[in-house]
């Protein structure tokens, strides 16, 4: 082991494995790309190319790789509709009040766990066991109105 010229494709895997656990944290496919073009370098060293060659090889495969592949693989990973998580995805269901609702205080029953709830300033209160549909997340108080008052197609 004299000579890392006659163990360059050891070190072009080590690239190519370095570049894929970089592109597990950055998920960008562009760490990936490098890591094609170092097991082309590898592949090339396999062949026989002098390390320089080996270079020119990486640098052109990675390059064809990041404007050949990378966009159609980005767009595919981008398929597909956005989905709402967290709070934001509770605006709009439907809740049952458990203690009376008014504007500082109250608790609602929301897909299964009892919430602090509010009305908006302005707005009458609500009974115990009136069905409502939540407006907003405030903090972590859902903010609710009457079922009936629920705009058309929103539940």
């Amino acid at each position: 082991m004299d000579n890392w010229g006659d163990h360059a494709w050891l070190i072009w895997i080590g690239v190519a494995v370095v570049f894929g656990l970089i592109e597990i944290t950055s998920l960008d496919f562009f760490f990936l790309m490098l890591a094609g073009g170092a097991l082309a370098a590898s592949l090339s060293d396999a062949l026989g190319a002098g390390v320089p060659l080996q270079v020119i090889v990486f640098a052109i495969a990675s390059g064809a790789l990041l404007f050949a592949v990378r966009p159609p693989l980005k767009a595919w990973a981008a398929r597909g509709e956005s989905v709402i998580t967290g709070t934001a995805a509770l605006v709009g269901h439907e809740a049952r009040v458990l203690e009376p609702v008014t504007e500082t205080s109250g608790l609602v029953k929301l897909s299964g766990e009892t919430w602090t709830a509010r009305v908006d300033p302005g707005r009458p209160s609500l009974e115990i066991d009136s069905p409502v549909y939540v407006v907003r997340i405030d903090g972590a108080a859902a903010v609710v109105a009457p079922l009936h008052e629920l705009p058309e197609g929103r539940l």
